[in-house]
């Protein structure tokens, strides 16, 4: 048997030493956390004002007027990104809801943002704002209630209730006439086709596909096979043959001999046409790109007084 060639008399001393009051071995000190700060916002004028009005938007009419009429300082030097968003919702008197993840829980979402800008509209501000605080993922705004609400556009576009709205467009199903030299003079236009009037069926489809290849393309893709196997649900009915979409007026249903309905059914947003009017179902920041906000309702005077926030 090896004995050790340390006492047993000492290495017994030596642990009463440790364990007695006052000797506490100590830890390794543990890196500081930065503190971000929240950054300046402040109001430095305004395009229109009213005499009257309380300090916090209550419609979505005195929000936009809040985001288009005041004019803003912004200044934001490695601030936290929330705390930031946060003093810009309560310098313009706006209820707000933040739908940014944390960085703890998104590793793409920035810790930090960095921006100076002067003079510029809320709205203008709003939009710096949100770029700045989106990661890979495009961020976005909407006004719903009299409420703003920021986030990555797939967390909006999924947390928040959709709207549905009939939007009249019988002034925009009439196609101007073509006033054309009679066929003697002048068969052919200029580019070599013959023209006539299109069907208020025929402007309608071209209409809806403008404003699905326009306002926010990718609410109208159909569900990707990875974002089904993430759990997303697709709104297309398995047995829908057009697959949620048909865009072109001419196309007739082989069995029942009738025009095939206008429609798209995308990931977040769907929309048909219906006689004089499109159907439109849609998350709200979806909508503000077809049909915008009510008319701006101009902020109270009293606002240019108000203490902006800051660090």
């Amino acid at each position: 048997m090896i004995q050790s060639s340390i006492p047993a008399s000492i290495v017994a001393a030596v642990a009463a030493w440790l364990s007695a009051p006052g000797h506490i071995i100590a830890e390794p000190p543990q890196p500081a956390q930065e503190v971000r700060t929240t950054g300046s916002i402040r109001i430095v004028g305004a395009d229109r004002t009213a005499p009257t009005g309380g300090p916090w938007a209550q419609t979505d009419a005195e929000v936009h007027g809040r985001l288009m009429f005041l004019r803003l300082d912004l200044s934001c030097v490695e601030s936290d990104p929330r705390r930031a968003r946060r003093a810009f919702a309560e310098a313009l008197g706006l209820n707000f809801i933040d739908h940014f993840p944390r960085p703890a829980r998104d590793a793409a979402i920035p810790t930090a943002i960095s921006l100076s800008v002067r003079d510029v509209t809320g709205a203008e501000a709003l939009e710096l704002l949100i770029d700045a605080s989106s990661g890979t993922q495009r961020g976005a705004w909407q006004v719903r209630d009299g409420i703003l609400e920021m986030g990555p556009r797939p967390t909006l576009a999924r947390r928040t209730r959709p709207i549905t709205r009939v939007i009249d467009i019988t002034d925009q199903l009439l196609e101007a006439p073509y006033f054309i030299p009679s066929p003697e003079k002048n068969p052919l236009t200029p580019d070599g086709v013959t023209r006539s009037r299109q069907s208020p069926r025929q402007v309608g489809a071209d209409l809806v596909e403008r404003i699905v290849n326009i306002v926010d393309p990718d609410a109208w893709h159909p569900v990707t096979q990875a974002e089904i196997a993430d759990g997303v649900v697709d709104p297309v009915d398995p047995r829908d043959p057009h697959r949620g979409r048909n865009l072109n007026p001419k196309a007739i249903d082989p069995i029942t001999g009738n025009p095939i309905p206008i429609y798209v059914q995308g990931r977040w947003a769907t929309i048909r046409l219906k006689a004089n009017a499109i159907v439109v179902r849609a998350p709200a920041f979806v909508l503000m790109g077809i049909e915008g906000l009510p008319k701006p309702v101009p902020p109270p005077a009293s606002m240019l007084n108000a203490t902006s926030a800051s660090d």
